[in-house]
Formats: structure tokens, sequence, C-alpha cells
């Protein structure tokens, strides 16, 4: 493969590479740094790589290694997953359809952008930036509860919107 269409696969699938890269270092500036390292790599072994299966085998492999060796070297050192962990992960990817999980990411930025701004900062608030139900609470000014109840109609309005566009109503959202 050449270069050009390594990145091109790189970016294809950099939310599932992240993915892989954050369940190691569950810190997304470092899994940013880990997966650019894995980019620059990637185009450096070009001539090795011989299409795109092999490049997502050697990927997540590197990405791996790569993001044991960042904890290694982290001031701050979250306790990285056991390697039984990390092997049944892989496992786990190794049967994804890398294709169905790219149209899925597509359907789920879909149906956020659909959602209220509202609804949009507290999944923002919760997942991005990894804040607590309570601070989500403190931080809308609301009970705790509430934000309990609000992420649950998110999570069911989402999972209702990409089932729909699944199934070939993306009209409807």
């Amino acid at each position: 493969m050449d270069s050009n269409c390594i990145v091109r696969a790189l970016i294809r699938d950099r939310a599932r590479l992240l993915g892989y890269i954050w369940a190691v270092v569950r810190d997304p500036h470092l899994a940013d740094d880990v997966f650019q390292d894995v980019t620059v790599l990637a185009m450096e072994r070009a001539a090795r790589i011989n299409d795109e299966n092999h490049l997502a085998l050697w990927a997540r492999r590197t990405a791996r290694f790569k993001a044991l060796e960042a904890l290694r070297k982290s001031a701050r050192r979250p306790v990285p997953l056991d390697d039984d962990v990390l092997e049944l992960l892989e496992a786990e990817w190794d049967g994804d359809d890398p294709h169905a999980t790219g149209e899925d990411i597509e359907h789920l930025r879909a149906c956020m952008a659909k959602l209220s701004p509202h609804a949009r900062t507290i999944l923002g608030l919760r997942y991005a930036e990894e804040v607590s139900g309570a601070r989500v609470a403190e931080v809308m000014q609301v009970k705790v509860q509430s934000v309990y109840v609000a992420l649950a109609r998110i999570h069911r309005a989402l999972g209702d919107c990409i089932r729909r566009r699944r199934a070939g109503g993306t009209s409807r959202g």
C-alpha cells in the first residue's frame, strides 16, 4: 500500500482505532497522541503493509504496544488493562465488521445532530468530559435523578434513531 492509501484508511477508521486505544489508556489526549504515532509509523512502513486488512491488524497491534508504552512514560498512570483483558478485547475487535462500525458511527453522528442543545450538553459532559452524573446535575442546575432520566431518554432516542437509519428510514432521523 502507498502512504496516501494508508492515511485514508486510518482516517476512515479513526474512531474505531481511537476507541481501542482509549480502552487501553483511558485518556482522550493520550489516545490522540498514540493514534498519531501509529499513523506516522504506518506511513514509514507502507511498503511492508499488503492491504487494508493487514493494515487494520497491524495498526491495532501497534496501537496496543504504543499505548502501553505511552502509559509507562506518562506521569498520570491509569492502571492499564490486564493482558488477558486486552487479548479478549482484541479478539472481539477481530470479529467486528469495520465497515458496519463506520456506518454506525455515521448514524450516531446524524442522530446526535438531531438532539436538542440541552441533550447534547448532557451527553458531552457525561461522556466526552467524563463528568459524573452528580457533577452534571450541579453544572446543569438540576436534580441528579433528572440527569439520569434525561440520559435514559437520550439513549432510547439515539437507539431508536439508529435503528430507523439502519432500516433505511434516514429521512425520519
